[in-house]
């Protein structure tokens, strides 16, 4: 193997496609959505920087094997909440988020305190659907369960936040 060989290999391993897009490219496009999504789910920017951070990790680590790169980050950025959320002792009372982010306006307010409340896989549901814009069925896969859990899941969760916002 000369010079100019080993340059190729190790360009291609640099560049990590998945068909034409670039490890690279995908961390662009998709960061921000990763943070906010990872954030909302958590209620914390700072952990969810770091489940965002390590889901992103995980990506480029296996890249190109995803056929749904964007499905796989949603799936990683999920679990990495619901392990976080596992791992953590619950907070009935949660202080709201004082510090804002100079870059990103979260917006939390009573209404996202009150979602922060949720137990996770409601919240989750709340926060893919009507923050990530995501079907129930791209939900379901997400949460790993059957679209008719995810209808629960959301009716139980909006009946809990009409209760809580009404008082």
């Amino acid at each position: 193997m000369d010079v100019s060989d080993t340059h190729a290999v190790h360009t291609a391993t640099n560049e990590r496609t998945s068909g034409c897009q670039t490890f690279e490219l995908f961390f662009a496009e998709s960061w921000l959505w990763a943070f906010k999504l990872a954030s909302f789910l958590v209620h914390d920017q700072t952990i969810g920087e770091e489940i965002a951070q390590e889901a992103m990790t995980t990506m480029y680590r296996t890249w190109g094997t995803a056929e749904r790169p964007e499905a796989y980050l949603r799936t990683a950025l999920v679990n990495g909440a619901k392990n976080w959320h596992r791992r953590s002792a619950v907070r009935q009372n949660k202080l709201p988020l004082l510090a804002e982010s100079a870059s990103v306006d979260f917006s939390f307010n009573e209404l996202s305190d009150a979602v922060s409340r949720l137990p996770f896989r409601q919240r989750a549901v709340i926060v893919l659907r009507y923050h990530g814009g995501l079907s129930e069925a791209e939900i379901a896969e997400s949460l790993g369960c059957r679209p008719g859990t995810v209808k629960s899941l959301a009716s139980r969760a909006l009946e809990q936040l009409s209760k809580e916002i009404t008082r």
